[in-house]
């Protein structure tokens, strides 16, 4: 689960660290079953619902997680982001920009984050920590190429573990010297393996939290989870949940196509993308995924060495005797199917960051995905973190008081994020909706229509 996230000098995030914490506060005591206990010391959220006026920074919050993970699992920074540090004012192009995490595994939590220089594009300092009573550093880097591991961490691990470890850091630092960018989580987490029961598995496990566990959906992305599209009886119940949608879907099935049909039927950038994620390695077992744009939804399934089959998806409606592909439903029913991902993921610990989830979506549809997922994942560890402007679900029906946020940008222009639960005055009888649209908890757009009038007059002029 997450804990705690925190970035600075990104987009518009400044040079004042903006964090996200999902931490209980102990004194809320509504909503108790939107609290998990993975640790003894702390207890986690399930939601965290970030508001915000367009752009606020709600996104830019999103895209700092959605950075950090695609940094870890790809191995590097991602390219074309030397311009990706805070422009805002006269810029900080010469800081540091900063990522951090905190995440808890098997009820275990950790520590880690990196510092870059996006200008120069490379990494200057990076490190993993294992939490508890008390800190213990299992790496840190520093100078760009300087790896260190603690003596506590050596002592505990076998003879050959020590070894292999420090070969694995000298093959990393000689890498580095002409790949800057490198991350040494992901060198020595994501293509090297050590027993689970030796200390050194914590960088393997830390790794595959990322690649595995953490979800981000940016705007305009569909999920990229695809338990659902598996087997045809969970093909059926995903009908029956979206028929409770009010969407008039009856039945949704598979037919297999090959790559030539693909590339004939539907755009050529979904084939190729398709064609790019079969060749990337596994990380182990089957392959099931799915790639959709506005006109397709394919599925792709690899089962060990085997050829992969693809398919697309066609659906029914009720009282229509014919089938309609993906692209032929409202943005709202296309929207739908990545909430599925959701509701039906097959894991018991998965954080799910979904930016504009009320976009195309009826303000009663935001409602029922919230409230059905907490509804099915409260026997496990999952968490929803999503952005809105959707104030019908700032209530208390549906939230505690520490899972709401807000985005505001200050004069400056920097964006700040701040829970309602510093707020002390709010009352539990309190009508958040309305208050936060007259400005009590900021995070509104500051609206000028005389501004607006007088550029549209002078133009008449």
């Amino acid at each position: 689960m997450l804990i705690k996230f925190s970035c600075q000098n990104f987009r518009s995030i400044g040079m004042q660290p903006l964090e996200l914490s999902m931490v209980a506060a102990p004194k809320i005591k509504m909503h108790l079953g939107h609290i998990s206990s993975p640790l003894d010391t702390v207890k986690l959220l399930r939601n965290a619902a970030v508001y915000g006026a367009n752009a606020a920074g709600k996104s830019n919050v999103v895209r700092a997680l959605d950075f950090m993970k695609a940094s870890v699992v790809n191995g590097s920074l991602p390219q074309d982001t030397t311009r990706e540090y805070c422009r805002v004012g006269e810029g900080f192009s010469k800081e540091m920009t900063t990522f951090e995490m905190q995440f808890e595994i098997d009820g275990q939590a950790y520590d880690y984050g990196f510092s870059c220089a996006l200008i120069d594009y490379r990494v200057i300092s990076e490190w993993l920590y294992e939490l508890g009573d008390s800190e213990k550093m299992l790496f840190e880097r520093a100078n760009g190429a300087e790896i260190t591991f603690s003596d506590e961490l050596l002592g505990a691990v076998s003879k050959n573990d020590r070894m292999r470890a420090h070969i694995y850091k000298e093959d990393f630092v000689n890498q580095v010297k002409t790949a800057p960018p490198l991350l040494f989580l992901s060198a020595v987490g994501r293509d090297k393996r050590f027993d689970e029961s030796s200390p050194l598995s914590a960088f393997s496990r830390s790794y595959r939290w990322f690649a595995r566990n953490l979800h981000v959906m940016v705007a305009n992305q569909p999920s990229p989870t695809s338990d659902f599209y598996v087997g045809d009886k969970t093909l059926n119940e995903v009908a029956e949940v979206l028929a409770s949608f009010d969407t008039g879907i009856s039945n949704l099935s598979k037919r297999e196509i090959s790559m030539e049909e693909l590339e004939r039927q539907f755009s050529f950038p979904l084939a190729m993308s398709i064609r790019q994620l079969l060749s990337q390695p596994q990380l182990g077992g089957d392959l099931v995924l799915t790639v959709r744009d506005g006109a397709a939804f394919v599925g792709v399934e690899r089962h060990g060495s085997e050829e992969p089959t693809v398919t697309i998806l066609e659906i029914r409606h009720q009282g229509s005797s014919s089938s309609f592909a993906f692209g032929d439903e409202s943005d709202g029913t296309r929207r739908l199917f990545d909430f599925m991902d959701l509701l039906f993921s097959k894991q018991k610990d998965a954080v799910f960051i979904v930016d504009e989830i009320d976009r195309s979506l009826h303000p009663m549809l935001t409602q029922q995905l919230v409230d059905l997922f907490n509804e099915i994942h409260k026997e496990d560890a999952c968490q929803l973190l999503f952005t809105t402007h959707e104030n019908a679900i700032m209530s208390y029906d549906y939230l505690r008081k520490d899972e709401i946020w807000f985005v505001d940008r200050d004069a400056e222009g920097y964006s700040h994020l701040y829970p309602l639960d510093d707020f002390e005055s709010v009352r539990t009888d309190s009508r958040l909706s309305k208050q936060y649209l007259e400005g009590r908890y900021g995070g509104i757009p500051a609206l000028s229509m005389a501004r607006a009038l007088a550029a549209l007059q002078e133009g008449e002029e």
